[in-house]
């Protein structure tokens, strides 16, 4: 069994935090490779990020919250 961890992705060049809007899946959820995962949103655009990679979804961060770059909001594990 492997863990890919979930960081908040630095999108644009003076990105430096963002706010968790979404989650598409729901905690212990089977995610698949590309799938839309969760949406950040930072100065009034939002991105929705999909999944590195296909497993089980473990999530850390809560909707609502601000998260500065490189933040670990979420797992993937796989196996």
């Amino acid at each position: 069994m492997a863990t890919a961890v979930i960081r908040v992705p630095k999108i644009g060049i003076s990105m430096t935090e963002a706010t968790l809007v979404e989650w598409f899946a729901a905690d212990g959820e089977a995610v698949e490779a590309g799938q839309t995962l969760y949406a950040l949103e930072m100065d009034k655009a939002t991105n929705e990020i999909t999944a590195p990679l296909s497993g089980k979804l473990e999530i850390i961060g809560e909707v609502g919250e601000i998260y500065q770059v490189g933040d670990l909001i979420g797992k993937i594990i796989t196996g």
